[in-house]
């Protein structure tokens, strides 16, 4: 075989081009799936999907801008009455006058908001270590069932990211007996558009996904009600 070097050089030349036209395409193939799941992630975790009758379940710990959004939505949908739902507040344990639970919080503010008081019920829920979004859904079902209050559906109402991990979890809790609806309250302490460039977003956006993983998870092996 007679080996002609302006023949390899020329080969040499072509894969040289070659990769350097492949590359951008092959950047571009490995950082759009990247993209997509960084702008489409805060859309699945702050999942919007409400049955607009029932009762109205919020957690009580949500800030105050979601707390306000409640009382529209209650106002708007066909509710019996609104729930908050909470465990202590660590801080305010060693302070006189101060609520000791956010369902205490919570429901002074929701009554300074308008809210009518006569359909303004509040739980308070002993204080946990762990689990505390599903003890908030047990206690919510356990006040059903001890009141003997008769609904079809019962939607909670979070804020922002918690929403996924809310629902599946009150989903569990609340059984069969009952339509789980999730509403995503507003999200105040950072651009839900640009979550990625904030420090708060990006904590709260993996932290959430990471829990709702979990607890996706621990449902399939623990048997729900």
């Amino acid at each position: 075989m007679v080996h002609i070097p302006e023949l390899g050089i020329a080969r040499k030349k072509y894969g040289s081009l070659l990769s350097k036209k492949l590359l951008p395409w092959v950047t571009a193939g490995l950082l759009a799936p990247l993209i997509l799941v960084v702008t489409s992630i805060y859309g699945f975790l702050a999942v919007n999907h409400p049955e607009g009758k029932g009762i109205l379940v919020v957690e009580a710990w949500i800030p105050a801008n979601s707390l306000a959004e409640s009382v529209h939505v209650f106002n708007s949908g066909g509710y019996q009455c609104l729930v908050v739902v909470g465990g202590p507040i660590p801080e305010a344990s060693s302070i006189s006058g101060h609520s000791q639970t956010y369902a205490d919080l919570a429901a002074s503010r929701l009554e300074q908001l308008g809210m009518n008081t006569k359909r303004l019920i509040k739980i308070n829920v002993p204080p946990v270590s762990s689990d505390r979004t599903f003890t908030e859904a047990v206690s919510v079902k356990r006040w059903l069932e001890l009141s003997g209050t008769k609904v079809c559906c019962v939607d909670i109402l979070t804020t922002g990211v918690h929403a996924r991990k809310s629902w599946i979890l009150a989903q569990c809790a609340l059984g069969h007996s009952y339509r789980v609806g999730i509403i995503s309250g507003p999200e105040g302490r950072f651009d839900p558009k640009y979550w990625f460039v904030s420090r708060s977003g990006t904590s709260l956006v993996v932290r959430n996904l990471a829990g709702y993983v979990y607890y996706k998870l621990w449902t399939l092996y623990y048997p729900c009600s």
